[in-house]
């Protein structure tokens, strides 16, 4: 009975020893899973952005051209033709009765 427990407990040691998790970082070649395999690389170099510097181009600002145009003609419209004219009058209107007016339009020349 004493072997039995002997032999029960090396056999729970050997396990448990055997499912302890290893310590060590994996090499290179093995791809590594987790969080440190996400977050931590020192093998790899960023190298800080590259700044260019371009100068500053000359600006040159062109005086604005001057034309010399001759001064604008106006041009008075033709007289109209006599049968377009107004002719100046007198309007009016005499009432005569209840619903009943007398118009009248007296030419002046």
């Amino acid at each position: 009975m004493k072997a039995r427990k002997i032999v029960l407990a090396l056999a729970a040691g050997t396990t448990l020893l055997a499912a302890a998790p290893a310590f060590a970082d994996p090499p290179r070649w093995a791809p590594a899973h987790g969080w440190r395999a996400q977050h931590y690389r020192p093998h790899h170099y960023y190298p800080a952005p590259a700044y260019v510097y371009y100068p500053a181009r000359p600006v040159v600002v062109a005086p604005p051209p001057v034309y010399y145009a001759p001064p604008p003609v106006y041009y008075a419209p033709p007289p109209a033709p006599a049968y377009y004219r107004p002719v100046p009058a007198i309007y009016g209107r005499v009432p005569v009765g209840h619903h009943a007016t007398i118009g009248f339009s007296l030419p002046l020349y």
